[in-house]
This record gives structure tokens, C-alpha cells and sequence, in this order.
């Protein structure tokens, strides 16, 4: 609320966050429980704000201010703090430690790590050399040189397992198989949003790490010619052949295939 009140001076506002705070939470049986221990209600609306504003103040500023040498990224509680030394890093990361526990919080004792930034320069050994981060991966990956056009190691990002499997999940959960449409076409028009979607994030950075996922896709599209067209129900070759000639005859049909993707 300290902070809260450095940015709001309206009384009618600072007096409805005090009381979202301290609103008791219904069980889905009607039962209403009343806030235990600290922090903001999970789900709440404004409770991604509250915390965003907390930390602002509880790390972000306070790492300004002692640690002026060292960059960080954060969003919400997720954060990357770039040293250049691993003793500069075991030191900054015993300093957060103890500012957050006087705030309060915690680190996370599993996600919490030291990650090496191992390529071509930095050869050193290191336990850790991968981090994921808001969906993408961050390793050391091999790497076309945009000068020499050589290959090289470099350390880059690209979509994570664990996001390819949500993806995985839900095109599971999708059921293209059982989709009533007469023809390939309605099949992409309910599949735009989602294709676009996925290649419009996770497609910023090496698109062709996202293959696994088009596969996936393209064998369910297969799936769901054979059951929509008897000629193609004995024969799994044959139906690939027809969504091939689709593709040919149509590029744009599907957002992937624009992009040269099968």
C-alpha cells in the first residue's frame, strides 16, 4: 500500500485496493474463507498490477541503485539477471536473496539458477549452459554468420520444449479429426487464429525450430482427410499426396504454408 499510495492520491481508490486485499475468497460450495497470511488474492484482476508495482520497488529500483553494473530483464515474477563474472553472479544473486526475504518473498529454490552463456568466446565448462524464458529457449545453438556466412556457435533463442508441447496439447484438444467441414477450407479458417497466433510469438526468432509443431499439424490434417474422403480412408500415402497437391494449388490457404512451410 506504501507504494500504491506514491502513485494514487485518491482516497476512494487507495480504500477499494484496501479492501480487494482483504476480501475474504468464496469456495465454489458458497463458503467464504477469510485472507490468510499475506499477498494479493490469487486471480484477482489487479493483482498482476499490485505485484508488478511491489516489485518495482522490492527489486527493480533497489537493483538500480546497489548493483548500477549489472542489466536485468523482468516480467511479472519472471527475471534474468546478465553478469559478466560468475562470482559477480553468485554475489548479486546472495544480495536478492536477502533483499526479497526483508521484502517478504523468496526465490524459487528449483528455478532459480546460474546459467554459463557458453559459445564460440566463452569456452568454459559449465553445468548449466540453457534457460527458458517467456516461451523461448536459450542455449548455445549453431549459427550462420550474417558477415562470413560461416557457421559458428552462437547463443540464441528459439521456441522451448515445453511450449512446443502446449502446442501439442492443444491441437490435441482442437480435435481436427472430427472437424464437420465440408471441405480444407473451413478447416483453415478455424485454424487461422491459432497458427497465427503461434507464429507471430513463437515465430519471431528461428521459425524453423516450430517444424515439430507443422508435422503435427500436417499429420492431423492427413487424420481428417481420411475420415472426411472415403478414396483416401485405405491409404495414408495417398491421402499425404492430396494435402501435398492442396498445398501446391493453394500456398495461402494455411498461415505456415505462406511461409514456405509445409
Amino acid at each position: 500500500m506504501l507504494a500504491v499510495e506514491k502513485h494514487v492520491s485518491e482516497s476512494w481508490c487507495l480504500m477499494y485496493i484496501k479492501r480487494w486485499l482483504n476480501a475474504p475468497v468464496q469456495q465454489p460450495s458458497g463458503e467464504l474463507i477469510v485472507k490468510q497470511g499475506k499477498g494479493t488474492p490469487q486471480g484477482g484482476v489487479i493483482s498482476p498490477l499490485l505485484a508488478n508495482l511491489f516489485l518495482h520497488y522490492a527489486l527493480d529500483r533497489w537493483l538500480e541503485r546497489t548493483h548500477k553494473g549489472v542489466e536485468y530483464v523482468r516480467y511479472a515474477d519472471d527475471v534474468i539477471i546478465h553478469c559478466y563474472t560468475q562470482s559477480q553472479a553468485e554475489q548479486v544473486l546472495q544480495s536478492i536473496g536477502e533483499r526479497l526475504q526483508n521484502c517478504g518473498l523468496e526465490l524459487h529454490p528449483e528455478k532459480t539458477k546460474l546459467v554459463y552463456c557458453r559459445d564460440h568466446r566463452r569456452q568454459a565448462k559449465h553445468k548449466i549452459v540453457k534457460f527458458d524464458f517467456l516461451g523461448y529457449s536459450f542455449q548455445p545453438r549453431t549459427t550462420v554468420s550474417k558477415r562470413t556466412k560461416k557457421l559458428f556457435l552462437g547463443y540464441d533463442c528459439a521456441i522451448s520444449i515445453s511450449s512446443k508441447k502446449r502446442i501439442a496439447d492443444k491441437l490435441e484438444a482442437l480435435d481436427i479429426v472430427n472437424l464437420h467441414y465440408k471441405s480444407l477450407v473451413g478447416v483453415a479458417q478455424h485454424l487461422a487464429p491459432y497458427i497465427r497466433g503461434w507464429i507471430n510469438y513463437y515465430g519471431k526468432f528461428r521459425l524453423s525450430a516450430m517444424n515439430p509443431v507443422f508435422q503435427q499439424l500436417r499429420k492431423r490434417l492427413v487424420r481428417w482427410a481420411r475420415k472426411r474422403y472415403k478414396r483416401y480412408k485405405t491409404s495414408v500415402n495417398r491421402a499425404y499426396e492430396w494435402l501435398a497437391r492442396v498445398r501446391k494449388q493453394y500456398p495461402s490457404l494455411f498461415y505456415h504454408w505462406q511461409l514456405g512451410y509445409s
